[in-house]
């Protein structure tokens, strides 16, 4: 070991060096038999097969990893390159190491092939091994070695980083002998009880229950008492505005909530269309009505999409499912309404009912990252974008270390023209990766006063004047470059509902559906002007970051350039205004409406 600095591959051996021996498995281990055959294989198509965490592979002081070959370029002096079959072989034979995956895109088809013959980013090996083990091998020079982090919309920051939003520390929570309880009831405005609704009690710790058939659910409450509790906070799946009560105090023994409908606010809804308040925020109905971003193609990186909305039925048609999980695995099903949230947003089809989309007859590939899925996953998803010719990627999930693995990547997806969008992050605080990284456009989120009823959640935070504001999640510090509405959207829902819709992702799907109007529509961008290459790709986000009208009054750290406003940035005369409809459907909203630009 200590011939090779205990990483297990020589130094100025090319690779080709003996490994050292280790530490016998454990006998019996259940994980992995003996003679089980490595997966991960890459395939033709680009799409390495993947097992996932066998038996969740939960061992003390053992972790999962992504180790990479050092690309030349960037290896120190005198210090040889190592191949990565050279690597991968090592690895393999390795007593210490177990193989999950390896990460091998495949240049067979697509613009892949043809856009960068050296890509920045090595084939990556996915492996289970000691932490001891993973910080010998990332002493050695020829390698990289990062933890495989799992995604996550708002990922808890690192040990030893710095969060805007304080977190608990459960060793100091002071808890009760005997829990105390309290229960919620939970009405439409029918009466009717409402099953499957989210309800926080929010105290020294936060408590989460879901309603059962009958609307009601008892939330255990193990540091508070009932009249300790700061606020009441309840979302339905959908057809409802959420809802938060301060200081409740149950009746009883029960707190009884009624819910306000989105028929209420919104006549007629849903069998009358309505247009969301953010598509008048960024001017968009003002450009011609045959903008539609036809024969662009668009990447959802987020927990899948609900195909069966009859919204979304015939314009999600395409996707893939990273997380190969055994229940119910398919790109088709979103487990969390996040990834169709997105899409409605950015591609609804326009069938007069509901909602319509940004781009409504963009392509919209559905890739699914979550829940279970990791960098290593995003490095597959990434790929996929490359070798299906991706125009615009929104990688609506984030990780809490940086990866300078992703970073390589995304250069590969540059390289490959594919225009990359993310949100800055739920954080209220530090702007999340991979919406940090140099060549992704980060999108913060904008409120309005007066687009949602005095009992939602936002009426908390909202500022004594009206109109913009910054959403209170969005990020506080520097790295936002624009911002779009993302707070009180109305959009697609799990089932054939809607719901309204609050995150910096919402506001990235507004981008990123602007993003596909100009590819499509911009003179200077469309595919029969300019092929699908990096020049387009920065061609594209120049456009972004320079059409914002800037919202004065506001700290420009958590606003950046501004609202992205789309007849600036498509060069069209703002000409085609469709009528004051937002003012109209937010009546029942109470408060001032957005005003006419």
């Amino acid at each position: 070991m200590s011939e090779q600095d205990g990483s297990g591959v020589k130094p100025g051996n090319g690779g080709k060096g003996v490994k050292p021996g280790g530490a016998q498995r454990e006998t019996g281990d259940p994980s992995r038999a003996a003679d089980e055959p490595v997966e991960g294989r890459s395939t033709e198509e680009g799409e390495p097969t993947t097992s996932r965490d066998r038996a969740q592979d939960v061992r003390a002081g053992w972790g999962r990893y992504l180790v990479a070959p050092r690309p030349m370029g960037l290896l120190a002096g005198g210090v040889p390159p190592i191949e990565a079959a050279a690597l991968f072989a090592l690895l393999e034979e390795d007593p210490d190491v177990e193989p999950v995956a390896q990460v091998r895109p495949s240049r067979s088809r697509g613009l892949g092939a043809i856009a960068e013959p050296h890509p920045a980013c090595p084939p990556v090996a996915v492996v289970m091994m000691p932490d001891e083990r993973a910080r010998a091998l990332a002493a050695n020079p020829q390698v990289v070695v990062e933890i495989d982090q799992p995604l996550s919309y708002t990922p808890a920051p690192a040990l030893g980083g710095v969060s805007a939003v304080p977190l608990m520390d459960p060793a100091l929570a002071v808890m009760l002998e005997e829990p105390d309880h309290i229960r919620v009831l939970v009405k439409g405005s029918d009466g009717d009880a409402l099953h499957g609704a989210h309800v926080w009690a929010l105290g020294a710790q936060p408590v989460h229950g879901v309603t059962g058939q009958d609307g009601r659910v008892s939330l255990q409450l193990s540091a508070d008492t009932p009249s300790t509790l700061r606020a009441l906070y309840v979302r339905p799946v959908a057809g409802y505005w959420p809802l938060r009560i301060d200081h409740p105090r149950p009746a009883g023994g029960e707190i009884a909530v009624a819910m306000q409908a989105l028929a209420e606010t919104f006549e007629g809804f849903p069998g009358r269309a309505v247009t969301g308040w953010g598509v008048e925020a960024m001017r968009l109905h003002q450009l011609p009505p045959t903008y539609r971003g036809h024969g662009i193609k668009i990447a959802l990186l987020d927990s899948g999409v609900n195909t069966a909305h009859p919204d979304l039925k015939d314009t999600v048609q395409a996707g893939h499912d990273f997380t190969a999980s055994t229940a119910g695995g398919a790109w088709q099903v979103d487990a969390t309404g996040h990834g169709t949230w997105c899409a409605g947003v950015i591609a609804a089809a326009d069938n007069r009912t509901g909602v319509t989309g940004i781009a409504a007859e963009a392509e919209l590939h559905a890739l699914k990252l979550f829940p279970g899925g990791r960098v290593s996953d995003l490095l597959q998803a990434l790929d996929h974008c490359v070798a299906h010719d991706i125009d615009i990627a929104q990688i609506s999930l984030a990780y809490s270390m940086p990866s300078q693995l992703v970073a390589w990547k995304l250069m590969d997806a540059h390289a490959a023209g594919i225009t990359v969008i993310a949100p800055a992050g739920d954080t209220a605080g530090p702007v999340t990766h991979p919406a940090a990284l140099p060549g992704v456009l980060s999108v913060g989120a904008i409120a309005h006063t007066g687009t949602y009823p005095h009992t939602h959640p936002l009426t908390a935070t909202r500022p004594p004047w009206p109109g913009f504001y910054p959403a209170p999640f969005t990020p506080a510090g520097p790295g936002v470059d624009l911002v779009a509405p993302g707070a009180a959207v109305i959009t697609t829902a799990l089932g054939d509902s809607y719901t309204p819709a609050d995150g910096t992702a919402i506001a990235a799907a507004h981008v990123t559906g602007l993003a596909a109007l100009l590819l499509a529509h911009h003179d200077h961008l469309r595919p029969q002007v300019i092929p699908r290459a990096p020049a387009r790709a920065d061609h594209l986000l120049a456009l972004l970051r320079s059409a914002c009208r800037p919202v004065p009054g506001t700290d420009p750290l958590r606003l950046g350039a501004g609202i992205a406003d789309a007849p600036a940035a498509l060069g069209t005369p703002a000409g085609w205004d469709q009528g004051h409809g937002t003012q109209q459907m937010y009546a029942a909203a109470g408060g001032p409406y957005l005003p006419r630009p």
